[in-house]
């Protein structure tokens, strides 16, 4: 039993050595297992520092950004399309007719029985003179009498006038009132004019007085105006400058006198289509217009905008330049105007059309032409510049960036070229310095965000804008987006 029991205690004891040695081992390979786990997570450190400078660039970018578009300065644009001018050069001309002032050989109450602006046959009654004031009595008595009533014709023409008036009416013109009030009394007064003619046998009879009542008939045909202002014997060769002056012009209203004194002036006629607008000129409007050598003009009188052909010549006289219109018609339109504002009107050049604003000026070197050739193994136009190299001079060919060409010169970018290099003539020893320069006229074109000089060829131009020739080489196009202020920028300067 003893035997027994000690051989179940060394049992026991075997038994928990062998399960502490599992237990060991166990141990053991748990540990080794996690070791070789734990080698395979890789730990990143954090780096708070780097993250933050980050977004402080980031955030100082886009301040900055913002700080530079409210505060930067806004670019007015233009956007080129095609166009023509209209010549907006108003001259001040003087209207020159041949125009004859009679006189009167009596005196007395004088009684005028044609409309002004009228045009009158030879032998019509023109105006009478009651030297003793009777016969003016008699005929004030029948005026005023409704025997003197006006005719079915005389107040159709009446009603028409008004029709006319009315159709055409322009508030913005109020001064076609007083000159409908006008036509009103003169269809009047020449209806009545009629009417006493044809009874004024009778009416002279009845006073008793015939040799003291004067009839006066016109002396030939024309037209009858009854205000005298000076320019009556004006013509083409004996104007002066001082006569273009108009603040001091009057006129002298012969119809509003009811007395008339012989020898005064009692009307006048014009007697001819043909007359004349005179304006002054300048050397630079001749230059401007092509004036020297032109021998008709088409011109727009600005008082009702007609537009018409003249015959044209210029006058030098006395240091002074002179436009001389010649017309033969529509005289009587403009029978009572002394002053006509005139505008020239010439053949309009269509093209780009660029407010001069925008136009500015580069400088190109300028190279003769004959020094330009083509690159060893390109079509590229250059030239064979002389450059230093290990102490040696070599001849490089340069690619140029040629803007304009002429049969004589060239004008180059200078970028790519540096004032003072020596070029070669092609198949010579004849060499060019680089150097000189002259201005080109263009454009900024803002079309990528940058500032590009463009060229512009000008054919025409007013006081507000050019036209430029389409189609030349680096010039500007059909819609490009100029800059219209170009003296506030230079080439090449970032706008967006």
């Amino acid at each position: 039993m003893m035997g027994n029991t000690n051989y179940r205690r060394r049992s026991r004891s075997n038994a928990g050595r062998q399960a502490a040695h599992g237990r060991h081992e166990n141990v053991h390979k748990k540990s080794g297992n996690y070791s070789k786990n734990h080698r395979k997570i890789v730990k990143y450190r954090q780096r708070p520092k780097a993250a933050a400078f980050i977004f402080l660039l980031v955030l100082f970018y886009v301040i900055c950004f913002i700080t530079m578009y409210i505060t930067k300065a806004d670019v007015k644009t233009y956007e080129v399309d095609t166009g023509s001018l209209t010549a907006d050069t108003v001259y001040t001309g003087l209207a020159l007719r041949s125009e004859h002032v009679y006189a009167s050989d009596y005196s007395g109450n004088i009684n005028y029985y044609q409309r002004e602006s009228g045009r009158v046959k030879k032998g019509d009654t023109i105006y009478t003179v009651d030297e003793s004031g009777r016969v003016s009595e008699i005929l004030s008595q029948y005026t005023q009498s409704g025997e003197n009533s006006l005719s079915p014709q005389r107040l159709s023409s009446i009603k028409s006038l008004l029709n006319n008036f009315r159709t055409g009416y322009d508030g913005n013109n109020f001064s076609k009132i007083y000159d409908l009030k006008a036509d009103i009394n003169t269809a009047v007064l020449e209806a009545m004019n009629e009417s006493i003619m044809d009874n004024i046998e009778s009416i002279v009879a009845s006073t008793g007085s015939e040799a003291l009542f004067q009839t006066v008939k016109t002396e030939g045909a024309g037209i009858v105006m009854y205000y005298l202002d000076g320019y009556e014997d004006k013509t083409a060769d004996t104007i002066t400058h001082d006569d273009f002056d108009s603040s001091g012009y009057s006129k002298q209203t012969l119809k509003s006198n009811d007395l008339v004194v012989t020898g005064n002036p009692a009307y006048k006629m014009i007697e001819s289509e043909n007359w004349d607008i005179i304006i002054p000129l300048t050397q630079e409007d001749i230059d401007a217009y092509d004036l020297t050598n032109r021998t008709s003009l088409t011109i727009r009188i600005k008082k009702d905008n007609l537009t018409t052909t003249a015959a044209f010549s210029v006058i030098h006289k006395d240091d002074y330049y002179y436009g001389r219109l010649s017309l033969d018609k529509y005289m009587v339109r403009y029978a009572q105007e002394r002053f006509l504002d005139v505008e020239i009107i010439t053949a309009s050049r269509t093209g780009l059309k660029i407010p001069l604003s925008a136009i500015t000026q580069m400088p190109f070197y300028t190279i003769p032409a004959e020094y330009i050739t083509k690159g060893g193994n390109s079509n590229a136009y250059g030239f064979i510049c002389e450059q230093y190299a290990d102490g040696e001079v070599q001849a490089v060919f340069v690619e140029a960036d040629i803007y304009k060409a002429t049969d004589t010169m060239l004008y180059v970018s200078q970028e790519g070229f540096t004032a003072g290099t020596n070029i070669i003539k092609p198949d010579s020893s004849d060499r060019f310095i680089i150097g000189a320069t002259e201005n080109l006229k263009g454009v900024y074109c803002i079309n990528t965000g940058y500032t590009v000089f463009k060229l512009v060829d000008i054919i025409d131009q007013n006081n507000e804008y050019c036209i430029s020739r389409k189609g030349v080489s680096h010039g500007i196009s059909i819609y490009d987006r100029i800059v219209l202020d170009a003296e506030k920028y230079t080439a090449n300067k970032m706008i967006y």
